[in-house]
């Protein structure tokens, strides 16, 4: 059975409300993308202001906000919300959402759903949209350009394509996407057996996966770039590299990314999040841990132009991944991380997680949840408008939404952190999609 839905966040009065119609009226004009698809004269009734294509529907009191919008999508993705804003609303009218398989067939359609306005009345702004469900759904065995053709009282007021792509595999490693760049640089991290400490699932496997993507994807020499993994990662090791050999290498133009999996740890006096470091010790992280404003630290400290960091760790003091309490007879509840804050404005942060939630693994794909979407990501998945560049906003925006969606599924709770926040650093270009 094809699924598809209508949402409802608000009624109001005058609306003849059906089982499948949602609507949402909202105050302040809502920017966004238009499609780049056809939008036909609107009647006089209403006024045509908006057509999106994304990923979900965020709704904020009276506001609707398209998150992730796109005109590409993969069979692991959950759902393609098609939404319309209208303006100046009056009278009596029929809407109607047909979608179309790449052989032109018709795939689903909500059939005339009514819309009525009080007579004399005006609504300002409506927004309006349908959806059509795609993991594990019938939609995702017809990969290849979609249409979706709106219409009111049976003519036609928009349309848009949109395509859909088979799942990324990680695994595969692409050709070389970009070409080498001397002015990057890599600093790998991954610790997934410990010297005392419970193992952190797959997280040498991801270490060694994120080097093939930062000379592969990211264009990083292999020259440039430092792997540690598992005894190599000590808290010593760690900071020779970062307090003298890369101050030694790197220049101002360079570009520093460093990629960390492995264990976090809230301290337990002030509640400090720290790294632990392969040889690192829970109960005295103060003096064996790495802390992260110390990380923060260092990395600005470097002559380098930007630094950008994936930190596949969470700081409520479990075990990454697991769960497992990394101190004996501690609860979560009590401890706490100290919010960290950004020593330079050339530093960008991404962590897997937030606050005392859980840095998760995803074991259908044996990789760290976090770790698996970022690859994802990068490699092109998260190239929203399909300029074959990738940026921090649409990495951020597609990490996010999955990691959400994913640990969900399985009765978790995950959000991805950015520091700083994503409107200052959202054109930052991070990567070239691959072309597959």
């Amino acid at each position: 059975m094809k699924r598809s839905a209508w949402h409802n966040a608000n009624k109001f009065p005058g609306f003849p409300w059906t089982p499948l119609l949602y609507f949402l009226i909202f105050l302040p004009f809502i920017a966004g993308c238009a499609s780049k698809s056809g939008i036909k004269s609107s009647p006089a009734a209403f006024d045509l202001v908006e057509v999106t294509l994304s990923r979900d529907i965020e709704k904020k009191g009276h506001n609707s906000i398209p998150i992730g919008q796109s005109s590409i999508y993969y069979t692991n993705d959950t759902e393609v919300i098609s939404r319309i804003k209208l303006a100046n609303l009056t009278g009596k009218h029929k809407i109607r959402w047909d979608w179309h398989k790449p052989d032109g067939s018709l795939y689903t359609s909500t059939g005339n759903q009514s819309l009525k306005v009080p007579s004399g009345k005006v609504r300002k702004e409506v927004s309006l949209w349908h959806r059509i469900s795609l993991f594990n759904e019938p939609a995702v065995a017809h990969p290849g350009r979609w249409l979706t053709n709106i219409y009111v009282d049976n003519d036609l007021l928009a349309s848009h394509h949109f395509e859909i792509k088979p799942e990324i595999n990680i695994d595969k490693l692409p050709k070389l996407a970009r070409e080498s760049d001397p002015t990057s640089w890599g600093l790998i991290i991954g610790i997934e057996n410990y010297a005392n400490l419970p193992a952190v699932d797959y997280a040498e496997k991801d270490a060694r996966l994120v080097r093939e993507y930062f000379i592969k994807v990211m264009g990083i020499p292999e020259k440039n770039i430092t792997t540690l993994i598992d005894s190599e990662a000590t808290k010593g090791k760690i900071e020779g590299i970062l307090r003298s050999y890369l101050p030694m290498n790197l220049d101002k133009q360079a570009t520093l990314y460093v990629y960390f999996a492995g264990h976090g740890v809230p301290g337990l006096q002030g509640g400090d999040a720290f790294i632990v470091t392969y040889d690192g010790e829970p109960r005295l992280i103060e003096y064996t841990g790495y802390k992260l404003e110390t990380l923060f630290n260092d990395v600005g400290n470097l002559p380098a132009k930007r630094a950008i960091l994936f930190i596949d760790s969470c700081f409520s003091g479990a075990s990454s991944r697991s769960g497992k309490m990394l101190v004996a007879g501690a609860r979560p509840a009590l401890l706490k991380v100290a919010d960290v804050a950004l020593p330079s404005d050339k530093i960008i942060s991404l962590t897997a997680s937030q606050g005392d939630q859980l840095s998760n693994a995803y074991p259908e794909k044996e990789h760290g949840l976090f770790t698996y979407f970022i690859l994802s990501g990068l490699r092109g998945a998260a190239d929203a408008n399909g300029d074959q560049i990738v940026t921090m906003d649409e990495l951020y925006t597609y990490v996010n939404l999955n990691v959400v969606t994913v640990s969900r599924r399985s009765g978790l709770e995950q959000t991805p952190a950015i520091l700083p926040g994503i409107d200052v650093v959202k054109q930052v270009e991070v990567s070239e999609a691959v072309k597959e």
